[in-house]
This record gives C-alpha cells, structure tokens and sequence, in this order.
C-alpha cells in the first residue's frame, strides 16, 4: 500500500503568496529604476545644449589660438568670432555666431561677404553670448539652452583677440 502526502491548504496558499510578494517586488523594483532613468536623461538633456555649445567655441578658440587669428566681428550686425585659415595659400574665414536661435558655423574665403542663413546649424540655443573680458586676452562665452539653464566660460586666447578692421 501506498501512502500519498497529504496536500495542505497553508502550503499552496503559502506558494502563492511568496510568488505574489516577488512580482510585487519586482514591479516595485522596475518602476523605481524607471523613475531614476527618466530623471538622468532629462537632466542630461536640459544640459547638453549649453554645454555643447560652450565646448565647441572653446575648441574652436584653441585651434585657432594664435596671433591674428580669432577675430571679433559681427556678421550681418550679429556678433560673432571669426577664425582665419589658410588652406592652399588661399586665405579662408570662420564665422561662429548665434542666429535664428541656433549656435551656427559658417566657412567662406575671405574676400566673400558672409550672411546669416548661410551657416550650418551647430545646436539649438535660446542666446548667446561672446565678448572680451578683462584684457585682450580673454573670452567670456555665455550659452543659454532652450531648456533655459545657462553655462558660463572664460577661455584664454594667448595670441590674442582682434578687434574688426
């Protein structure tokens, strides 16, 4: 003869609800990290644009950090820095300038006038600002994000800054 176990009540229900605590658990755990991915990317957002902007004029300032090669200057009344190059003895102009709401680049030879709509949007901005400070020798670079937040830099310029001719 054979003896079967006999099946209680308490230990299927005990089954179940150890089941039911791990997907409540688990859910819980899921809707958390959600929660904390959902805050990083949106803080990572808020502060891409500014800071974008700000890296590249800085890193367009330090290739181009010689004598006479950063210039002030406006292009079509709007402020912008200009960068001198020359490529095959021909003599080529950058113009970084903010318009349109957008940090934009633009390349031309430099006996061509520039206009505005001409360059290449860099990253979408609501302003900003460069302008000398203290000394012949110093940047101030103020970018403002369409987020609103705003990111500041002072960036050495050892060949110095030109003013427009």
């Amino acid at each position: 003869m054979q003896v079967r176990p006999k099946n209680h009540s308490i230990d299927s229900l005990f089954s179940f609800l150890l089941l039911l605590i791990f997907c409540l658990f688990t859910l819980l755990l899921s809707g958390m990290g959600s929660t904390i991915y959902r805050n990083g990317t949106a803080y990572l957002n808020e502060n891409y644009t500014s800071r974008t902007a700000v890296a590249y004029v800085t890193e367009k300032v330090r290739q181009h950090d010689e004598r006479g090669a950063v210039l002030l200057t406006e292009v079509e009344q709007l402020p912008a820095l200009a960068f001198r190059d020359t490529i095959d003895d021909e003599v080529y102009v950058t113009y970084v300038y903010f318009y349109d709401n957008a940090l934009c680049e633009l390349m031309v030879p430099e006996d061509r006038e520039p206009t505005a709509e001409m360059g290449s949007r860099i990253v979408e901005l609501s302003s900003l600002s460069i302008e000398p400070a203290a000394g012949e020798d110093l940047l101030s670079v103020t970018a403002a994000g369409a987020e609103g937040n705003e990111l500041s830099a002072l960036i050495h310029v050892s060949g110095g800054i030109s003013s427009p001719e």
